[in-house]
């Protein structure tokens, strides 16, 4: 599209098409990104969405369009929604290329395994505020029925593949969630999970931070990135630089919430302190409900709003370790069964990376999976099959690993300000 030469012989010719254009401004798009070039005082006509410049001479000169009717570009189409915002989306996209082969070169670099697990397997995860996409179909040519789920996350394959041998794994690609639509939501996303065996959580906690830290060096050095740092309403850029602040989950509660939940094992205990801080509780809730409520209401929110200016006292924030109520697959603590080597990190108050000591005893994971089977049946929630195959392989031997999932358009969103998950993904949800 830009520096060609149309004829032999002839001057080179520098096309750029016009994202935006507010009379101060103009965002071009061509070779290959977006620039950001000053509009000259008076320019007659402004350029519109949709035209075409040739940039060769001295002055930007506007050529004819090729499209009829003149309305370019269609109010609903691809074009006018990626440039929308001075081409937010479509820088957007073109960060989220940057960062999957910066994500790539951070692993690779540390003797890391990329694997591929599989987004349609028999059983799709059984955490308990999760609900999965059913899929149907047949096997073989024409065979039988069978049923199998769009996965919620690959963490039942890597572990299996810990089982058999490999000790440093990571997994990219898309996990599916029912039910899931917002601002930092979208049904079908993309999840970065790394497995370290031999390690404890804390190692995954300091690759957390190298990673952002090496990813925002490669957003902010990408040359084909150079306007979105100049794109209007964007939020401030997190300081990946500063302190990361750990905090446990009832400390949290006791400073955002509003009460002490104790060691978060007593349900009697715990209400009558939640209810003390004005927290609703419902019948049949149990620690779990309750405290699952409290970090939502009360914590989350109080973490963002201490993320931004003029506070911005903690823009990275770990949460660990959690009740072993809310162990989900992580171990218990050691000589504190109470806890969990469950860790969660914070960017700017929003959930980007959860994380565990993980569970091995192939026993006590049959014993969580039908504990929340019984509670999903007593929530009127979806059920899934027992993955026994994921038990099978902790039944093999699975070393003692620690492993984390993390949000790969949260951390887009995170390090580029762009505020929606909309402007990181080609195609959200409404519009696939």
């Amino acid at each position: 599209m830009a520096s060609q030469r149309a004829q032999s012989g002839q001057r080179p010719v520098d096309l750029r098409r016009v994202l935006a254009c507010d009379g101060v401004t103009a965002w071009l798009f061509g070779a290959g990104r977006v620039d950001a070039m000053a509009v000259a005082p008076g320019h007659e006509p402004l350029w519109q969405p949709g035209d075409w410049l040739d940039l060769s001479g001295g002055h930007p000169r506007r050529l004819g369009r090729a499209h009829e009717p003149r309305q370019f570009p269609h109010p609903d189409g691809d074009f006018a929604r990626l440039s929308a915002g001075h081409g937010r989306a479509w820088l957007g996209v073109r960060a989220r290329a940057v960062l999957l082969r910066a994500i790539r070169a951070f692993f690779d670099q540390r003797g890391f395994v990329e694997v591929d697990p599989p987004t349609l397997a028999a059983c799709p995860g059984l955490e308990l505020h999760l609900d999965a996409v059913r899929a149907e179909l047949r096997e073989g040519m024409g065979g039988a029925p069978v049923t199998r789920w769009l996965t919620t996350s690959p963490e039942y394959h890597c572990k299996r593949l810990l089982s058999a041998g490999f000790s440093r794994i990571y997994s990219l690609g898309h996990v599916f969630r029912s039910g899931e639509r917002g601002t930092h939501h979208n049904p079908e996303f993309s999840m970065l999970e790394w497995y370290r065996a031999g390690a404890p959580w804390t190692a995954i906690v300091r690759d957390t931070r190298a990673l952002v830290r090496h990813c925002a060096r490669r957003l902010e050095t990408a040359p084909e990135l150079a306007a979105l740092w100049q794109v209007p309403a964007r939020r401030p850029r997190l300081d990946v630089e500063a302190p990361w602040q750990r905090m446990s989950v009832r400390a949290a509660l006791r400073e955002f919430a509003g009460f002490d939940p104790g060691r978060m094992d007593d349900a009697g205990y715990v209400e009558r302190r939640a209810r003390t801080a004005g927290l609703e509780v419902r019948a049949g809730d149990g620690v779990r409900d309750i405290l699952t409520r409290a970090l939502a209401e009360r914590v989350e929110p109080a973490l963002v709003a201490r993320s931004e200016p003029p506070e911005s006292a903690a823009q990275f924030v770990v949460l660990a370790p959690f009740p072993a109520c809310m162990a989900s697959l992580a171990r218990t603590v050691p000589g504190r069964p109470w806890l969990a080597e469950r860790f969660e990190v914070y960017a700017g108050g929003v959930e980007l990376a959860n994380g565990f000591g993980e569970l091995t005893d192939p026993h006590e994971q049959r014993a969580r999976f039908e504990a929340d089977l019984a509670e999903r049946r007593r929530t009127g929630r979806p059920e899934y099959p027992i993955d026994d195959r994921f038990l099978r392989a902790l039944h093999d031997g699975c070393p003692q690993a620690a492993g984390v999932a993390l949000g790969v358009d949260r951390l887009l969103m995170a390090l580029t300000g762009l505020n929606d998950i909309a402007d990181v993904l080609p195609f959200p949800f409404e519009l696939a």
